[in-house]
């Protein structure tokens, strides 16, 4: 009976920008599945992932000639269980920004799509009803995680972190990426319009640190998530996501408070 429910609900949100894609409702999330799966279940690793996508969202989004891509990921496996029912394979993360019917673009969307043996299992994406959690799109690495008391007290300077470098280790560096890397501690300024309301956003990738300038205070958020790609955080009862290569930002007070805006990225402050 639950299923048939469903089904109906698909049926009546069917539409939107894309051709044949069901919005799922927002009351049934995707969740990692916590079932054990062979190897072989997930089939081949999709090394022409990107050609299988590009075919396979020419034929669901209507004006795809003026759709615009970013990869959130490379091909990793994942279970995923979506209305009782669990999809395997490779998942690959993008974010869309395509034109509506009345050619209008409705700003970056996250899809979700998971591979198996070359041919596309699941596509999931946000459409309003549905938010694909960042977590099925950002994997954690817990390898890297420390203890709270395990925090050194004295300051680790960028010098003294290169020397913890192995000798073994030396072949394996890329001297101008770690040049790159170093600016990964200063702080980032962005400036986003929500709403026709400036906000200032501070984010340190080195502290993993993410807060808002509002007047002269530093408000932090909580449970913050970031790649290459994203910043995501948590304050009181909002949730903000920022596309680090677009711009754009999703801010989510509720399941049915969704705004979108655009954001500035800087390197520095403005004055």
């Amino acid at each position: 009976m639950y299923k048939i429910i469903i089904i109906i609900l698909l049926s009546i949100y069917l539409g939107g920008c894309s051709k044949g894609i069901l919005p799922v409702p927002q009351t049934v999330m995707p969740e990692r599945s916590n079932k054990t799966f062979s190897p072989e279940s997930y089939g081949e690793y999709p090394n022409n992932y990107q050609k299988i996508l590009k075919k396979f969202l020419q034929e669901k989004i209507i004006n795809h000639r003026d759709a615009m891509v970013d990869f959130i990921n490379v091909p990793s496996q994942i279970s995923i269980n979506q209305l009782g029912n669990e999809f395997t394979g490779y998942r690959i993360c993008l974010s869309v920004n395509a034109k509506n019917r009345k050619s209008v673009y409705t700003g970056y969307k996250t899809h979700l799509f998971v591979i198996n043996n070359g041919k596309v299992v699941l596509h999931l994406f946000d459409s309003g009803l549905l938010k694909i959690p960042f977590s099925l799109c950002v994997d954690r690495d817990e390898s890297k995680a420390i203890y709270l008391d395990d925090i050194p007290d004295t300051e680790i300077t960028i010098d003294e972190m290169d020397k913890k470098i192995t000798i073994d280790e030396m072949d394996k560096i890329d001297p101008l990426k770690e040049k790159i890397n170093k600016h990964k501690m200063d702080d980032i300024y962005i400036l986003c319009k929500l709403n026709n309301v400036e906000r200032t956003f501070v984010f340190n990738e080195y502290k993993a640190s993410l807060s808002e300038s509002i007047g002269i205070d530093e408000v932090e958020f909580d449970n913050i998530k970031f790649s290459t790609t994203h910043i995501f955080g948590i304050r009181s009862n909002e949730e903000i996501l920022i596309n680090r290569i677009s711009g754009s930002v999703t801010s989510t007070k509720s399941k049915t408070s969704i705004d979108t805006g655009s954001c500035e990225l800087l390197n520095s402050k403005k004055f």
